[in-house]
Order: structure tokens, then C-alpha cells, then sequence
């Protein structure tokens, strides 16, 4: 590898030369962006690689005219590293987001460094109009740094908020005689539903009054407010669902008969022991004590949240469409990270990288829709979106980003951008016991090196299930060879001295 070489790209692709004279263009000749970021969906909850049956309509809509990219992947499995890479195309030991932000001793001593700059930082000089809204997690408070033309906040989760005043959802709740409790966010439970040993039941507010829902509406009412400016505007809904507690509104937490559910092959995955053991992880739960019928209606539930994120979507797509701004709008559908859910003997996320947890759902409908939805397996990371929405912008995507542009390939082409993509993991909230991980993945083997000797390797064109680990196996030592040397390029390359 050469000085200066990127140790993850394959060929770079160009991205389209910019207009001739002003590089930014009129101001309407840019597209609008809406970037859509759900919460742990896994990315086989997706139209067309679904293992269960879900209902998501607008999903498939959306599929229709947009790119699918079956292999993305987060940068990390946990909410704020995830989303801070998300928002700032650099993975979380550049951001300073290794962690997940809580509001508790110690915990919130975690905040996204503030030299960093997220997407509005890089859009607000191209003349946009930058709006937030939904979940935020990276520890900043009230501060939603760029995005300031247009912000909802709700709860004190996670210091999403300086002062009780801002907290939208609670001034609500209280016009509509609802009490909330625990961090104020709205996502309260009704008690008589819910089952705190498989984390499932009802919302206590009806759709109408439920905070994801809430803040979709807002999201739309900014879209028809943005039509007709002559300013192009970049928004995000970042949504809760579908996160446990499985516990959605109705009609979605009962919209699924548990019986009809398939569960993981690998659930009662003998590694899974092990793994535990040797991680320690508090958020990496085992599923062992549970059965098939609890995994059968922990699958329902999350079912049914994944078809309310897809209602949720269908507000903000309505609105576009209502409006005429779809054509002219560059629309995103992620997620932070994927969910366990019984995937190899384990419930939610933490200090793994399966394909369950690593791999996430990512639409991209270029500005006038392709005539064909497009699939690739082409690999891809999340800090991809940061360089390729400010390139498509009319920007310079800033040297330094861990991102790369992959505008070709969410066009319709299906030329390789990367030769391997990494994956890292520091501890699952700030203060806790940290279990440092770091990975590299490439098209059919993933490796997977840890500080306590519980390394994984795994051939995944023969064994997609990552069933057998063969870091011992003296016939692959060629080929984890080659896996340790592209991982430790890409350390040196990205600045990590994990």
C-alpha cells in the first residue's frame, strides 16, 4: 500500500463532474435530501431478502425507483458510535462517539467532539435549509450543531435537551392528560400489556399522540412549508422503532400472529456461551432461557414495529409527493445497526459483528427516481453517506472523511468501491467494562480480532451463517493472513491505536 493509499478502496468511483461556472450550481439545480434513520432494524426486515412476513408498502414503493444496497454496513453496533458515523462520515474513534451517551453517572461524560462536523455543517454553506428531527443520542444537549432551521426535541433521553421547557413531548403529554415517566421521551408502556421478561406490549399513547408519530408529522409539515423556497433543504427523521421495548401503538403491536413467525436457525447457536463469557457485555443478552414461543412473539412485536417505521415513512413520502418535491429529492433509508433477536443464541446488540447485527437496511432513491429498482452487493459502510450526499449536494466532500462516494452505484451501477469495509467496538455505554473489538469484513470472509483472545474468522461463502469459526483452522491461515493485514492498513490509515 502505498503513502496516502485508502487500504478499503477497490476502484474509485468519480463522482459526476459538477456544473461548469459556479461549482454549487443555482440553488435549485441541488436536490432536497431526507435522510430516514431507523433504530436496530436488521436488514433482513428489507422488501425482497425478508425472512418474516411484513407488511411495509411504502418500503416497497420506495424499492421501486431506488437502489438496495443488500451488504451496508454500520461502522459499530451500538446507537450513538453508529449514529455519530452516520451523521459525520467517520467511524467513532474520530468522532469520540465510542459509546453510547446515557444520562448517569459517569455515562454522560460522552459527547461528539466538538470539532466534529455532522451533515447540516456541510450543507449550510451550499445555501440549505437544515431541519432535525427524532432521536439524536450523541450527548450534545438542545445542540443539534448544523441542523438549526428546524428542530423537535422530546424527552431528557441522552441529553437531548438543555431545560424541560424544550421538551416538546412532555408540554404535549400534559395537553392531553398523559403522565410520563421515566426519561419524558413519550415511549411510555402500558402496564397492563406489557411483559418485562420478554420486553413486549403496548404503547400507552394511541398512534395519533405517540412521539414517532408526532415528530413524523412535524417532518412533513416542514416538507410543505419548504415548497416553493427557493432554497433546497436537507432534513433527517431519526424514529425510535423499531428499538425495544417491543411495544409499538396499535394497531402495529398486534399486527402479526406469533405462530406464523420464523426463528433463527442459529438460536441456539452453542457459541453463544462462550462468547458471553468471554465479552461480558451487559447489553449482548443470551437467549437460552427463553423459548420458542417467547422468540416467536418477541419476532411478532418487532415485526409489527418494523411495519410502523414503514407507516412512519409513508408520512414523510405522502408529503414529498403531495408537495411535487419528490422528483427533486435525494431520499435515504437507514438504519444505525441491526437487533439479535435470538441470531446465535443472543437478544440485541453489543460486542458481536454477525451479519444480524452489522448488516443494515440502506435505500437510496436518486433525485427523479431510477425507471428500475436496483440491487447491489457491493460493499458499502455508513460513513459512505456523509461524502456522497455532500457530493451530490454540489459540494466538496472535505478530505479526511473515513466515507467514499457511492453515487455510481446508488444510480444503477454495480462496480466495486471497496475491497473490505471495518467494524469496531469499544463498550456498550461510556463507564461500563469496555470489550475492544475491531473487524474487517470483505465479500466472503469476515475476521474479527479482540483483546481477550476470542477471535473469529469466518468463510462466509461457505458457511453464511458464521457457524464455524476457523481462526484456528491451519487451511485458512493464508487468508486471515491477508485479513489481519488489510485490517491493521486500514488502523494506520484511520488514525486507531485501539
Amino acid at each position: 500500500m502505498t503513502k496516502g493509499e485508502r487500504p478499503d478502496q477497490q476502484v474509485a468511483c468519480a463522482a459526476p463532474a459538477a456544473p461548469k461556472g459556479n461549482k454549487m450550481g443555482s440553488a435549485r439545480s441541488r436536490p432536497n435530501v431526507v435522510l430516514v434513520i431507523s433504530d436496530q432494524q436488521r436488514a433482513d426486515t428489507m422488501p425482497g431478502v425478508r425472512r418474516a412476513p411484513i407488511h411495509t408498502p411504502h418500503l416497497a414503493w420506495l424499492t421501486g425507483s431506488s437502489t438496495h444496497f443488500e451488504r451496508a454496513y454500520c461502522t459499530s453496533p451500538m446507537c450513538s458510535p453508529a449514529r455519530s458515523s452516520i451523521l459525520t462520515g467517520l467511524f467513532p474513534h474520530a468522532t469520540g462517539m465510542v459509546a453510547n451517551h446515557q444520562e448517569r453517572p459517569i455515562s454522560n461524560e460522552i459527547h461528539l467532539a466538538p470539532d466534529v462536523k455532522v451533515l447540516a455543517d456541510y450543507l449550510k454553506p451550499l445555501n440549505y435549509v437544515c431541519a432535525y428531527t427524532g432521536k439524536w443520542h450523541l450527548g450534545t444537549g438542545a445542540d443539534r450543531r448544523g441542523f438549526t432551521d428546524f428542530v423537535t426535541r422530546a424527552g431528557i433521553h441522552d441529553c437531548d435537551i438543555d431545560h424541560p421547557v424544550q421538551n416538546q413531548m412532555l408540554s404535549f403529554a400534559r395537553k392531553i392528560g398523559a403522565r410520563l415517566g421515566g426519561k419524558l421521551t413519550g415511549n411510555d408502556l402500558d402496564k397492563d400489556t406489557y411483559d418485562q421478561r420478554t420486553d413486549v406490549g403496548t404503547s400507552l399513547l394511541p398512534l395519533a399522540f405517540h412521539r414517532s408519530m408526532r415528530e413524523a408529522t412535524q417532518a412533513a409539515g416542514f416538507i410543505r412549508r419548504m415548497r416553493g423556497e427557493e432554497r433546497p433543504f436537507a432534513l433527517v427523521y431519526s424514529c425510535h422503532e423499531p428499538h425495544p421495548p417491543f411495544a409499538c401503538p396499535r394497531p402495529f403491536d398486534r399486527m402479526y400472529d406469533p405462530g406464523t413467525m420464523p426463528l433463527p436457525e442459529t438460536r441456539r447457536d452453542p457459541a453463544a456461551g462462550r462468547l458471553q463469557q468471554a465479552r461480558n457485555d451487559r447489553q449482548l443478552k443470551p437467549a437460552a432461557e427463553f423459548s420458542d414461543a417467547d422468540l416467536q412473539l418477541m419476532w411478532a412485536t418487532y415485526c409489527g414495529a418494523v411495519s410502523y417505521v414503514d407507516h412512519l415513512l409513508g408520512v414523510l413520502l405522502e408529503a414529498l409527493v403531495d408537495t411535487d418535491q419528490l422528483e427533486n429529492t435525494l431520499l435515504i433509508f437507514t438504519s444505525d445497526h441491526g437487533e439479535m433477536l435470538g441470531s446465535h443464541g443472543f437478544l440485541r446488540k453489543g460486542s458481536a459483528f454477525y451479519e444480524e447485527l452489522v448488516n443494515v437496511p440502506l435505500l437510496v432513491r436518486p433525485p427523479g427516481g431510477l425507471a428500475a429498482g436496483h440491487r447491489t452487493r457491493r460493499l458499502v459502510s455508513q460513513v459512505d453517506l456523509v461524502p456522497t450526499i455532500v457530493g451530490w449536494c454540489g459540494g466538496d466532500p472535505p478530505a479526511g472523511l473515513h466515507g467514499t462516494d457511492i453515487r455510481t452505484l446508488a444510480e444503477g451501477g454495480n462496480d466495486p468501491v471497496r475491497q473490505g469495509l471495518a467494524m469496531e467496538f469499544h463498550s456498550s455505554n461510556w463507564g461500563e467494562p469496555p470489550t475492544p473489538m475491531r473487524g474487517w469484513r470483505t465479500d466472503d470472509r469476515k475476521y474479527i480480532e479482540t483483546i481477550g483472545g476470542d477471535d473469529e474468522f469466518y468463510n462466509l461463502s461457505d458457511d453464511p451463517m458464521e457457524t464455524r469459526n476457523l481462526v484456528c483452522e491451519a487451511r485458512e491461515a493464508a487468508f486471515l493472513q491477508i485479513m489481519k493485514d488489510q485490517l491493521r492498513n486500514w488502523l494506520r490509515y484511520s488514525d486507531d491505536s485501539w
